[in-house]
């Protein structure tokens, strides 16, 4: 393992400056955030982010499905790119640290780097740069992870510029309104990609650790089910001959909570969205379009909780008389880290005597995406109370400042080992 013989020290007031800065694009009356991916909220903060790297002397990109890039030539232009960041949109009603975070210890790092390398006498052979991905939370436009899939080849680039929101909005043309519909090209030569998250759960907090060191990811599989019957008059259409799609709804909502319920806490299942259409009191749903999703550790068993779910669509539709179409949309495997960029991650904590901890994420995250392009992890800092997607959701300065200081000296002992010819 590389040895950390000097390093750069992160600045906590500009840390803070910069996620407040950050904060007040979509700030909601509760101290959250609503900006979501592409609306113009998202583009103000894309604005200020643009013009706080290119002050800090970092080439700034924007690819083609709006991806932000800043890369700092700390070595040389063709050099490779040791890569960190994560997202700036959120959910509708969600917190200010989910994404943000990250790409604001990113910025800090960058920042601090920048300093310290005016004086470095020994080589640097990595430029260093932040990227904020697109889409990352799928709250308007599904999948989500989208530009982060774009750059590992999950997705082309036409599919992800095409995914449609609840009004018929591409977000190809979302972001074009925007404008944020670059036509730059991304970094390829990218040598690492770590990325510093909140926890989202109450297990470092719990624990009482300060870091996480994320060894690997939860499987996902996330449906979108059609459900078509009739809509018909509640009054005078008979129970019989009614075909109900929000009863089918219904039935599949409560399958997916009996399968959780049944694996011991080894399967995660929910269905966070319903489109209902006609929506009215007094008219059987003709149409349904629900969201169902199922997370677990081990492959297998998502495996067979998909089989039972597919199963149990063909029943909810024979009893309701509707049809369902399933499409799934989402299909992230469960898989690991790069295990040397764990190590190095749990040094620089042990180094800076922060308790931590291993563990895997349940949420989806970018990081997922880029491993499958290069040597990929994760940073966790403890939720308070675990709670995140929420206008609650709060971090403690002084474990934002650890998060930033770990990833700083992780990324600065990538970028002065050397690298082969």
């Amino acid at each position: 393992m590389h040895a950390i013989s000097s390093a750069p020290n992160i600045s906590s007031h500009r840390l803070g400056e910069l996620l407040e800065r950050l904060a007040h694009f979509g700030r909601t009356a509760n101290d959250g955030l609503n900006r979501v991916a592409a609306s113009r909220e998202d583009g103000a903060a894309r604005d200020f982010l643009c013009h706080w790297l290119r002050h800090q002397g970092c080439r700034v990109c924007v690819d083609g499905v709006g991806n932000i890039y800043g890369i700092f030539e700390i070595a040389s232009p063709g050099a490779p790119v040791v890569l960190t960041g994560s997202h700036l949109d959120s959910q509708p009603g969600g917190g200010r640290f989910d994404g943000v975070y990250g790409v604001a210890a990113g910025c800090e790092a960058l920042a601090s780097i920048r300093e310290l390398a005016r004086t470095h006498s020994q080589p640097i052979s990595y430029n260093v740069g932040v990227v904020s991905w697109t889409n990352e939370e799928g709250a308007r436009f599904a999948p989500s992870c989208l530009g982060s899939g774009v750059y590992a080849g999950r997705y082309t680039p036409e599919f992800a510029l095409s995914r449609a929101d609840g009004d018929g909005v591409t977000l190809g043309n979302a972001l074009a309104d925007i404008g944020y519909l670059g036509e730059d090209a991304s970094p390829r030569a990218v040598a690492a990609y770590i990325e510093a998250h909140i926890e989202q759960g109450p297990v470092l907090e719990r624990e009482q650790r300060v870091i996480g060191v994320v060894e690997g990811n939860w499987g996902t599989t996330k449906y979108i089910a059609d459900i078509t019957g009739a809509a018909s008059h509640t009054g005078p259409t008979p129970m019989a001959d009614r075909r109900d799609a929000l009863l089918a709804a219904a039935r599949l909502i409560l399958a997916c909570r009996a399968m959780a319920d049944a694996s011991q806490e080894q399967l995660l299942t929910s269905v966070g969205r319903l489109d209902i259409r006609p929506n009215s009191t007094n008219v059987v749903a003709g149409h349904v379009r629900l969201y169902a999703e199922f997370r677990a550790l081990d492959q297998p068993t998502l495996d067979a909780s998909c089989r039972h779910f597919e199963q149990e669509a063909a029943i909810a539709a024979e009893s309701a008389n509707v049809t369902v179409e399933l499409d799934r949309v989402t299909d992230r495997r469960a898989g690991k880290f790069d295990p040397e960029l764990c190590q190095l991650i749990e040094q620089v904590a042990a180094d800076r005597h922060y308790p931590a901890m291993r563990l895997n994420t349940i949420a989806g995250h970018d990081a997922i995406s880029m491993r499958d392009v290069c040597p990929s992890a994760m940073i966790f800092v403890p939720s308070a109370g675990g709670i995140s997607h929420n206008e609650a959701e709060y971090t403690e300065p002084q474990h934002l400042e650890a998060g930033a200081t770990v990833l700083t000296r992780v990324l600065w002992s990538l970028l002065t080992r050397r690298h082969p010819a």
